[in-house]
């Protein structure tokens, strides 16, 4: 059984930059429909995820938990205008896709719904890893596709979460992602930076 982690950042103010994808909204009032079974269920220390600030990241470009010589706004401040442009590009250069979320899953500091990343994702967070370098920093992007639910408030054992899989969205168009500024975490308080479509033509 999984033992559960507290969220020590959940709610603070921090500075991270991400470029990240928000579901519509029939898929988010899909995801609050499921944030709701999973709470009915559960006698976990859920902490819920906001629906506005529900979210998949693509990449995280500085986060709020790196360990960089000088301060987060400053390492944008001095790369962020050049970052912004290589991001927005390969959006661009991105065919649009779908994401199939087909499980509810589990881990010591989220529950999240996930889906098999597309080549498309896959290719697109390379390409943003390889271009964008700080002091022999790169982005480490997450390996699936997933939307977290939940965080914790407390240490404690977590019981299976055992979800109807009618509750879980499908065939989620992603045509745009927002390249943003998170001023309080998780993506609770933003700015957004710009709005790239995914204009690629599908091989």
């Amino acid at each position: 059984m999984i033992r559960t982690k507290v969220d020590t950042l959940w709610f603070k103010r921090c500075c991270a930059f991400h470029l990240q994808f928000f579901p519509d909204r029939e898929a988010q009032s899909k995801l609050c429909s499921l944030q709701g079974s999973i709470e009915r269920d559960s006698t976990a220390p859920l902490l819920r995820v906001p629906s506005t600030s529900l979210h998949m990241t693509v990449v995280t470009l500085v986060s709020a938990t790196t360990q960089l010589n000088i301060p987060n706004d400053e390492v944008w401040r001095l790369n962020g205008g050049r970052w912004k442009e290589i991001a927005d590009r390969l959006v661009e250069e991105t065919p649009p896709f779908e994401l199939h979320f087909h499980e509810v899953a589990a881990s010591e500091a989220a529950i999240f719904v996930k889906a098999e990343e597309p080549p498309e994702l896959r290719r697109l967070r390379s390409a943003i890893s390889n271009a964008i370098c700080f002091e022999q920093w790169r982005p480490t992007p997450p390996r699936i596709a997933h939307i977290t639910l939940f965080r914790f408030s407390a240490e404690d054992r977590l019981p299976a979460v055992n979800v109807d899989a009618g509750l879980l969205p499908t065939a989620v168009k992603v045509g745009s992602l927002k390249l943003l500024e998170e001023r309080v975490y998780p993506s609770v308080e933003i700015n957004i930076l710009s709005e790239p479509l995914l204009r690629g033509k599908s091989t």
